[in-house]
């Protein structure tokens, strides 16, 4: 695996930051997958929520729990929360106070939960401490669970909300910086048993190339848990759902808050379901608390995708990987050599084509050269480094194989005598990213070791 996040990451997954050639936003990318991510033909049962929150955090994760409940009686694989599930505050400084660590009762429960009922939870996102007091404010981080209670990814909100609308005598003013940390890190499509997740919360859905790169990157579901103002939700909620479905080819899913929360706060609703061709599924208007489980046709997505490939139009010389340059230590014509998150071994490090390559298929003849030329002047020149003896080289091609990034990446591996047993070393490779809680290096650590290995190159 590769670099960056300082959090949770996946099975054998890459880990990359990114750019999109003329787009404005850069983000770091990462996933978490257990399961193939092989074409669904199935039909699968999701349940959404909406409530109407308010300050009482064990008020609120007892509704939470009771429509959870329900959407398991009736059958929902999996059950998507609204965007602040845990409690809406009526000032800033109660919000910060009352935030919870990822290990916090709140989402302790919760995963107790999910594990009890053996569901899945898409936690829409709660207030998450930063875990330090010289940075008194909090992320807005949206939280899977498998049905076995493991945190399965976290994504903590990019785009932070700003609006300043008059309607009358009416007066909506909000400005979510500041109370919250934008996040810096965008996270791959998850696999569920329901589908292939894409997850993003609330303003995220006013930028559309995050949708565009889940996408491209294999997500069938785009979730936006919301907590929509009532002014912009009557304007645009609809319409900007039903254009991430359409110009996507998704499913979206969007659980969101309803109703007064304070004297200060209320939220539009209408939490929505829309399929790949833009119709509304479910729209829960403004119930509360509520729970609708629909049903999601994948035969049919695959069959709108067929009969409108829109990935095959897309541009692909626009797109480019960028890897955090913090964390490269070479770069060639067509690849990057980068550190690793949470290496095997000393000196586990990763090379990447600089295009979006699926598989080793769909690169050029240069590419599938450089990247291979790469791999090997670097692997000798880290095994002479690191004082090891032998070396391991790894790329999972496909579903099958263990891929379950839909780019190309290659692992180093510098080994010595002794690091592990027999073919040990493949076990470890498979799952050294699944538990992702401890173990992971600091942007500074890579950075001070991507530092090191470039006086090695000359770069």
């Amino acid at each position: 695996m590769m670099l960056i996040n300082k959090r949770y990451a996946s099975s054998s997954m890459l880990l990359f930051m990114f750019s999109i050639i003329k787009m404005s936003s850069v983000f770091v990318s990462e996933s978490n997958q257990d399961l193939l991510l092989s074409p669904r033909t199935s039909k699968h049962k999701i349940g959404i929520c909406q409530l109407t929150c308010n300050e009482d955090k064990n008020q609120n994760f007892n509704i939470c729990k009771d429509l959870i409940t329900r959407a398991k009686d009736q059958g929902a694989e999996m059950v998507f929360l609204p965007e602040a599930c845990d409690y809406i505050e009526k000032s800033v400084s109660a919000s910060i106070e009352k935030g919870e660590t990822l290990d916090g009762e709140f989402i302790t429960k919760l995963r107790e939960l999910a594990s009890t009922l053996k569901v899945w939870i898409s936690i829409g996102s709660f207030h998450r401490k930063m875990g330090t007091h010289e940075h008194p404010k909090i992320y807005n981080t949206s939280v899977v669970l498998s049905d076995k209670g493991e945190v399965k990814g976290i994504y903590d909100k990019v785009h932070l909300f700003e609006v300043n609308l008059k309607n009358g005598d009416v007066i909506t003013s909000l400005k979510e910086s500041d109370y919250t940390v934008p996040g810096s890190d965008f996270y791959m499509p998850i696999e569920s048993p329901v589908g292939t997740l894409g997850n993003c919360i609330c303003y995220d859905l006013r930028f559309p190339q995050m949708s565009n790169i889940l996408r491209k990157f294999g997500a069938d579901i785009l979730t936006y848990p919301s907590v929509f103002t009532e002014p912009t939700g009557e304007a645009h909620w609809e319409v900007l759902l039903r254009a991430r479905a359409i110009e996507n080819q998704c499913f979206v899913i969007a659980a969101a808050q309803v109703g007064k929360h304070n004297e200060k706060r209320s939220s539009y609703g209408h939490s929505m379901v829309v399929d790949p061709w833009g119709r509304v599924l479910a729209d829960l208007k403004k119930e509360s608390p509520y729970i609708q489980v629909v049903e999601l046709d994948f035969a049919y997505l695959q069959k709108v995708r067929k009969s409108m490939p829109i990935l095959n139009s897309i541009r692909s010389d626009f797109e480019k990987i960028k890897v955090h340059n913090k964390a490269v230590f070479l770069e060639t014509q067509h690849c990057y050599a980068c550190v690793n998150i949470k290496p095997i071994v000393p000196g586990h490090a990763m090379v990447i084509p600089k295009l979006i390559r699926h598989r080793v298929e769909d690169m050029t003849s240069e590419e599938a050269i450089d990247l291979f030329h790469t791999a090997k002047y670097v692997a000798a020149k880290l095994e002479r480094h690191f004082n090891a003896t032998s070396l391991n080289f790894g790329i999972q091609d496909g579903p099958e194989s263990g891929q379950s990034v839909k780019h190309v990446h290659m692992h180093i591996l510098p080994r010595r005598k002794g690091d592990f047993e027999k073919d040990e070393i493949y076990d470890k490779l498979r799952d050294h990213d699944k538990d992702m809680s401890t173990g992971l290096r600091t942007m500074e650590e890579m950075a001070q070791e991507a530092n090191e290995l470039r006086k090695l190159f000359g770069y």
